[in-house]
């Protein structure tokens, strides 16, 4: 016996495990006929399976549910696979009933036709009882991941739910619990959910006719995304939203009371904040008629209302703001700039006004922002009595005020254009100290690199900054900087710029008049960047008399390829950068006067385009290439050179990598002899060497014979008619006999 019931059972294990693999066709006759009276449509099936691991009943798959015709022509539902459990009692009397529908996958079409009822009450109503006997309860629905259509009046809606859990059952007579979780979607936007929404409660029938208590969750969100839902538009605010609300009523008429709290606001130009509020609201649903009212508390300094007509078929929104006396205190941590510094930052003043925004015309309104007061750390304080803007065409315009910052004046406007993400500011001051304004950009996360490396000093002028989207922001104006100092890294002494006028257009930079100094030497010039040049950087440096020394001591540390004019001009720096071209002019460099120089860099090379000077009435030209770090190869000549009593021209060349070697011609005219010429190799060890030495005299020509160490000095005689001494230095050649 006990060997029977295991065998038995073995057997009912076997037909349990294999029973969703088998085909149960036979049944799908009565299967069918049973959901048309379950459902009151016509439903086509496709394959059957014997389905018994959660009880006993059958998957159904390819199941369209058809609408009733006077409704629409079009089905009610399209189902992937449908799942009904058998109820026990009923197949012992010989009935098909279902104790629960389950629809995975569906698509399912709500539809309100032209009297106003909608096509889901049908399933409420109670069956009509059957020849047989009375009618049979209706089973659960279940709904799972399914796509929920709008149709009113014939027409599709824009909007549906994705995602959609349901579950919906009889609790009585008339009483059904209700389950809901989806996602809110366009079809008109990328397939995704753009808001989730939890619901539960239940759904009475009256005598007055169905009744609705749901408590529902609009489940944490990114308010960007949900914004979605009204356009496509994105306002500028971000931030994180979730709200909880009861609704309860007539179906035909809802009454809404919630909370809608927000987290994380920020401007899409900030980062996040960790401030929250919270606001009460209340309203009505109308789903007939397709509108919504929402309003907060009136008795609240800031009031919003919500007016929403029509949504599942030509959505038309509207949102009036309105502001009386609203204190900007609240608000700080919202508008606090990133940074620690920030953290006892004050914000005092009270907002007024109005903002009506709507789906079909531009946002409009006015504000008035009296008594602020914006105060930080210490000395740090933006001050104004009264701001007004307005905010026409969906662009709000500050008008032109008067503030004070850090207690200096300051003319300020502004306008934000919200639908393209773009703003632009434009001051004007008589003068605010350098490092002042260098603490408040930096605060505000505005950029210049110019304005950062000065230490000291005031600026003055007009100045626009003007943003577009996450692109870094844009710079213009004319501005004049006075009693500035920059300490360069490669200077042994400070740059003071005792004047300089600065023409600023977002890549384009112009310092037309330039006056600084540097220990001992003092110049004008000027200086300009443009981004897009072949040659972006050219600093022009007009000097009167500078010595070899202070030349020497002043930019010593240049040639180690550091600091300032490393990152303005890439000098020193291997990396590859944009070229910059400096031109020099000074009327005297040690004992070369008139120079004029033009050298530009590209990556490690530095190539002097002309270098000219003046000595002893003599002209010196040149040019070459230099690599940094490398090798160096400059040529050039020198003409009329005006010395005892004749004149030299000589060609030369400056060559070497790491010890520089000099070379070339020279020939004397005049003076000494009718003329005197030679060949020379210098190097900067002190190696001399003197070559193909010869002269004329009296109209002789004669060869010159050369004696001495390589260290120098040598001795040039041509017979006893002329002896030259040249010594380890440059230039020093002296007449030892004639």
């Amino acid at each position: 016996m006990k060997r029977k019931i295991i065998v038995i059972t073995a057997i009912i294990a076997a037909l349990m495990a294999g029973a969703p693999f088998l085909r149960a066709d036979r049944f799908g006759p009565r299967i069918q006929a049973g959901l048309e009276s379950a459902l009151g449509r016509k439903v086509d099936i496709g394959d059957v399976r014997l389905h018994l691991l959660t009880g006993p009943g059958f998957s159904v798959r390819n199941v369209v549910i058809h609408e009733r015709p006077e409704i629409s022509a079009e089905p009610f539902a399209y189902v992937d696979d449908l799942v009904v459990r058998i109820r026990l009692l009923s197949l012992l009397s010989g009935r098909l009933e279902f104790s629960s529908l389950r629809l995975d996958k569906p698509h399912v079409n709500l539809m309100r036709h032209a009297n106003g009822a909608w096509n889901v009450r049908a399933l409420l109503a109670p069956p009509a009882p059957g020849a047989s006997g009375p009618a049979a309860p209706m089973p659960e629905l279940e709904v799972r991941r399914g796509r929920l259509n709008f149709k009113i009046d014939g027409r599709k809606s824009a909007y549906y739910f994705t995602g959609a859990d349901i579950d919906f059952s009889a609790v009585g007579e008339g009483n059904f619990d209700i389950w809901f979780v989806g996602e809110m979607a366009r079809t008109d936007r990328m397939a995704r959910g753009l808001g989730r929404i939890t619901a539960r409660g239940r759904l009475r029938e009256t005598e007055g006719g169905p009744r609705l208590n749901l408590d529902a969750q609009l489940e944490r969100g990114a308010l960007q995304e949900l914004a979605q839902l009204a356009g496509p538009r994105d306002f500028g605010v971000h931030g994180v939203v979730k709200s909880r609300a009861e609704i309860s009523g007539p179906v035909s008429s809802l009454q809404i009371k919630g909370q809608l709290e927000f987290t994380e606001l920020h401007h899409w130009t900030q980062p996040p904040r960790a401030a929250a509020v919270s606001v009460a609201y209340s309203g009505s649903l109308q789903l007939g008629a397709q509108t919504l009212r929402l309003e907060t508390d009136a008795k609240r300094p800031l009031r919003v209302k919500v007016a929403l007509d029509t949504f599942l078929t030509q959505p038309r929104w509207r949102v009036e703001t309105e502001a009386a006396g609203l204190g900007l205190d609240p608000m700080a941590e919202w508008l606090r700039p990133p940074g620690a510094e920030f953290n006892g930052m004050k914000l005092a003043g009270t907002l007024d006004g109005q903002v009506l925004l709507t789906n079909d015309a531009k946002a409009s309104g006015s504000a008035e922002l009296t008594g602020l007061d914006w105060s930080w750390g210490q000395d740090n304080r933006l001050e104004a009595g009264r701001l007004q803007a307005e905010w026409k065409n969906g662009v709000i315009r500050l008008a032109p005020a008067a503030l004070e910052l850090d207690g200096q004046a300051l003319q300020v406007d502004c306008e934000w254009a919200l639908s393209e993400l773009a703003w632009e500011c434009r001051g004007a001051g008589r003068g605010h100290e350098v490092k002042r304004l260098q603490r408040w950009m930096k605060a505000l996360g505005l950029r210049a690199e110019w304005v950062e490396d000065l230490t000291a000093g005031q600026i003055r002028g007009a100045l626009t900054v003007a943003q577009l989207g996450m692109e870094p922001p844009q710079w213009k104006g004319q501005l004049e900087l006075r009693n500035a100092v920059l300490n360069l890294p490669e200077l042994a002494v400070p740059v003071k710029i005792a004047a300089a006028s600065v023409v600023w257009q977002h890549e384009r930079l112009v310092m037309p008049g330039l006056k600084a100094s540097a220990g001992g030497i003092s110049w004008a010039g000027s200086y300009r960047y443009e981004a897009g040049a072949e040659r972006p950087h050219r600093l022009v440096v007009d000097a009167d008399a500078v010595e070899l020394a202070d030349l020497e001591r002043a930019l010593g540390p240049a040639w180690r390829g550091t600091g300032f004019l490393s990152r303005a001009t890439g000098i020193g720096d291997r990396k590859e950068s944009g070229a910059a071209e400096i031109e020099v002019r000074a009327k005297r460099v040690g004992v070369l006067e008139n120079v004029r120089a033009t050298v530009w860099r590209e990556g490690d090379k530095v190539t002097v385009s002309t270098v000219t000077g003046e000595w002893r009435n003599g002209k010196l030209k040149g040019a070459g290439t230099v690599r940094l770090g490398g090798d160096m190869d400059v040529a050039g000549t020198i003409a009329g050179l005006s010395w005892e009593g004749g004149t030299v021209e000589s060609d030369w060349k400056l060559s070497g990598r790491g010890r520089l070697t000099a070379q070339g011609a020279a020939r004397l005219t005049g003076g000494l002899a009718e003329w005197v010429s030679g060949s020379y190799k210098w190097d900067s060890n002190g190696r001399l060497s003197v070559t193909n030495a010869e002269g004329s005299f009296d109209g002789r020509k004669i060869a010159g014979k050369i004696t001495g160490p390589v260290e120098g000095p040598l001795l040039v005689e041509w017979a006893e008619l002329l002896k030259l001494r040249i010594t380890g230095k440059p230039f020093a050649v002296m007449v030892e006999g004639r």
